[in-house]
C-alpha cells in the first residue's frame, strides 16, 4: 500500500509542483487550498504525513493544527510546516509538528523531509 501525504497550500503552483514531484517518487498524494479544505479531504482519507503551509485563507497553518489535534484519530499525524518564517519553529515545536521547511522551497529539501518521516514509498 502506498504511503499517503497531503499537501494543504493556497499556492496552487507549489501544491501541484509537490504533488507531482511525490508522485513521481511512488508516494499517493492529494492536496487542499486551506484548512477547512484539509479537513474535507482527512475524512475520506487519513495521510501518513500533512504538508502543511501557514498563510493561507479560510483556515490558517496556526489554527489547522491546533484543530488537529482535537480530534483523537488526526492525532498522531505528522505535519511539516511550510513557512516564510524560521522564528515560528519554537511554536510549532510546542504543537508536536515534526519539523518545519523554509520557503521558498526545494523540491529535494521537500523529498528529503518526507523519506526521513514516514519512509519511501512501497
Amino acid at each position: 500500500m502506498p504511503k499517503v501525504i497531503l499537501v494543504v497550500d493556497d499556492e496552487s503552483v507549489v501544491a501541484e509542483i509537490s504533488k507531482r514531484k511525490l508522485e513521481e517518487r511512488g508516494y499517493e498524494v492529494y492536496t487542499a487550498a486551506n484548512g477547512n479544505e484539509a479537513f474535507k479531504r482527512l475524512k475520506s482519507n487519513i495521510p501518513d504525513l500533512i504538508l502543511l503551509d501557514v498563510q493561507m485563507p479560510d483556515m490558517n497553518g496556526y489554527t489547522f493544527i491546533m484543530e488537529k489535534d482535537k480530534i483523537p484519530e488526526y492525532v498522531n499525524i505528522p505535519v511539516v510546516v511550510l513557512t516564510a518564517y524560521n522564528e515560528t519553529e519554537p511554536l510549532f515545536k510546542r504543537h508536536g509538528v515534526k519539523d518545519y521547511l523554509l520557503k521558498p522551497l526545494k523540491l529535494q529539501d521537500v523529498i528529503n523531509k518526507v523519506i526521513e518521516i514516514i519512509g519511501q514509498p512501497t
